[in-house]
C-alpha cells in the first residue's frame, strides 16, 4: 500500500475513532438514536440495541470542518475503490461515495465517508441530510447490495440536538 494510502486510512480511523469514543466514552452504545455534543462537534448515532452494531454515525466536526458518514452492521467489506450508501425515505434520497476500513470502537467493517466542508458544502448537507430523517420513516440504508432499514421513533430530539451545533441552528 503506498505511503499516501496509509496515511489516508490513518487518519481516517482517527476520524471514526474519534467518533466513536467521543460518543461512547463509557464503552456503551444506546439503543436507538442518540446524539454525543461538543463544542463544535456533533455525532448523531442509531444502534439498534445496547452496545449493538452502530448502522448510522453521522459525525459534524465544525471545529476541523468535517463531515463523516459511517455504518457498521450493514454493509459487507468490497474490493471495490469507492461504495455507495444509499439513504432513501418518503421519496427523498440521499447518497456518499465512502470505502470500507474499521470502525475504531468495535474494529467490525465499517463503511466510512469524510469529506471537508465550506460553507456551500455544509449549505449542500443541511438542505439534503435532516430531511431524510423527518420522514415518518423507516430510513433505508443500503451499501453494495444489502440494506437495512431504521425506524425514525425517537430521532426528533437528537436530530434537534444535531442540527443545532452542525449548522447554527435548531
Amino acid at each position: 500500500m503506498a505511503l499516501n494510502s496509509l496515511l489516508k486510512w490513518a487518519l481516517g480511523a482517527s476520524l471514526l475513532t474519534l467518533a466513536g469514543s467521543a460518543a461512547r466514552a463509557a464503552d456503551d452504545i444506546p439503543a436507538g438514536w442518540s446524539v454525543d455534543i461538543q463544542p463544535k462537534r456533533a455525532i448523531l448515532t442509531y444502534a439498534p440495541e445496547l452496545n449493538g452494531p452502530r448502522y448510522l454515525i453521522v459525525a459534524c466536526l465544525r471545529d476541523t470542518e468535517e463531515i463523516g458518514v459511517y455504518s457498521t452492521g450493514v454493509g459487507v467489506p468490497s474490493k471495490a475503490a469507492a461504495v455507495a450508501l444509499g439513504m432513501t425515505n418518503a421519496g427523498r434520497k440521499y447518497s456518499v461515495r465512502g470505502e470500507f476500513g474499521l470502525d475504531g470502537l468495535t474494529q467490525a467493517p465499517a463503511f466510512r465517508y469524510e469529506t471537508n466542508i465550506d460553507s456551500r458544502a455544509l449549505s449542500i448537507f443541511r438542505s439534503d441530510f435532516p430531511p431524510m430523517l423527518g420522514g415518518k420513516g423507516p430510513l433505508k440504508i443500503t451499501i453494495g447490495d444489502k440494506s437495512q432499514d431504521l425506524p425514525l421513533a425517537g430521532v426528533a430530539e437528537p436530530l434537534k440536538k444535531f442540527s443545532a451545533t452542525c449548522f447554527g441552528r435548531s
